[in-house]
């Protein structure tokens, strides 16, 4: 649970102030006085601290995209914020408040509560069809596990649209009629987790269509809406399978149904798991198009396995295409997109002997049994990083204030412009579930 002092809260409220653009004319005290907030916020504010004088005390969301204790934005679309304010009461029932500009000032015009751990999360999306958005609130009342709950609203009636469990849930237009719909990850049980994508009715009752996910999973770890090949549109979701390993599974709507593209239907697990390092699928050709690693193992030099990783695009039959292959090092943070054939033959291995230092060392497996070195990429963070990252025979890849990439080319099978344009930093990515 979030807690903030009044004075927190009202300083993250009051963001807008008015102030003079042009000349001003005062006395000396004037200018030294501090800007003032608009009076529709001052008066914002004393409805909210009503509440909090109640008793209730702040519960932020504890994901999504709305996750201040006050939160402004236009949520229903008419051009007007709205304010949204979220509690817990006494009682311990949770509780979101909504106050709407009218007149010149704010006035309360939706409570919207429920029992429950926390807030899990809010969204916006239009579910019926009437031309506003609703309200999409996720209710959290144990770990992993909320009653999703759907709210129109129209004239800020706060009617319940429908509510389902959920342990994850994200909007998209999967059937592409240019309205988004609800998808919802659910447990079945421990391990089986369904994707179902709700749409509602004329008559306002929802529909749903349902698919599996990967048998085994034990722990859901990002869910998000993706493009496939064709511009054709997915639900992504990534997960922790019992033993360890990440898997992939791929939705799309297609001949009316909802179905999982990487399944295997004999293993009832998708054929994506992987059990090296942990990386995500992603746009890794930067088309616009999510592709999906799968997993390669490379010849072993010791007691540490490497993998090469074979990039996936799917288009909405499930035929796979590869478009690249590369070489995560996912503990320094650095990939290389490896020439076509490399992965042949390909072996990899690390030194650390130097302090602040760490090589991995590409190599080719000779027909042989021999390893034929062919470059050296470094991360360095000691203080003499910059001084190591030139030394003779190196050349500098990417350098920031803490740590300086560089390589070193032992073949003539690349050449330094090659091997610059190969090398990518990792970035951080968007890492979590919706609820």
């Amino acid at each position: 649970m979030h807690r903030f002092s009044k004075a927190a809260a009202l300083a993250a409220l009051l963001a807008v102030i008015l102030t003079g653009s042009g000349c001003y004319s005062g006395n000396i005290d004037q200018y030294f006085s501090l800007p003032q907030p608009a009076e529709e916020y001052r008066q914002l504010q004393e409805l909210i601290d009503r509440e909090t004088a109640s008793g209730s005390e702040y519960s932020a969301p504890i994901r999504g995209s709305y996750r201040q204790s006050v939160q402004l934005a236009d949520i229903n679309g008419d051009g007007a914020e709205e304010a949204m304010a979220f509690f817990r009461t006494q009682d311990a029932t949770l509780k979101i408040n909504v106050y709407t500009p009218i007149g010149g000032e704010y006035r309360q015009v939706l409570t919207l509560q429920e029992e429950g751990r926390s807030i899990g999360s809010v969204a916006f999306a239009d579910m019926d069809h009437d031309g506003k958005k609703d309200m999409i609130v996720a209710w959290q009342i144990a770990s992993g596990m909320s009653i999703l709950s759907v709210y129109s609203l129209l004239n800020w009636s706060g009617r319940l649209l429908m509510s389902t469990d959920c342990t994850e849930f994200v909007t998209g237009d999967l059937d592409e009629d240019g309205q988004e719909e609800l998808l919802v990850i659910r447990a079945a049980n421990t391990e089986t987790y369904l994707a179902d994508m709700y749409t509602l009715a004329e008559n306002g009752d929802p529909q749903a269509a349902t698919a599996a996910l990967s048998a085994g999973i034990s722990q859901l770890q990002r869910t998000r809406t993706v493009t496939i090949a064709g511009e054709r549109n997915a639900l992504l979701v990534e997960s922790f399978l019992s033993n360890g390993d990440l898997v992939t599974d791929l939705l799309v709507w297609r001949d009316g149904a909802l179905v999982n593209l990487t399944m295997n239907r004999s293993t009832g697990v998708s054929e994506t798991r992987r059990t090296n390092d942990l990386i995500y699928s992603q746009d890794i050709d930067g088309d616009g198009a999510t592709e999906i690693p799968h997993s390669q193992q490379l010849y072993n030099q010791g007691n540490d396995l490497h993998y090469s990783t074979a990039w996936f695009l799917y288009d909405i039959s499930g035929r796979a295409s590869q478009v690249m292959t590369t070489y995560h090092d996912v503990s320094d943070g650095w990939y290389l997109e490896l020439p076509a054939g490399w992965d042949v033959g390909l072996t990899v291995r690390r030194d650390d002997s130097v302090p602040g230092e760490r090589a991995v060392i590409l190599s080719r497996l000779g027909s042989d049994g021999s390893i034929n070195d062919i470059m050296a990429i470094y991360t360095t963070t000691g203080e003499n990083r910059a001084d190591r990252a030139r030394l003779p025979g190196r050349f500098v890849l990417e350098e920031s204030s803490s740590t300086v990439f560089s390589a070193q080319i032992f073949s003539d099978s690349i050449d330094r412009n090659g091997l610059q344009s190969r090398f990518h930093i990792i970035y951080a990515e968007w890492g979590s579930g919706s609820v």
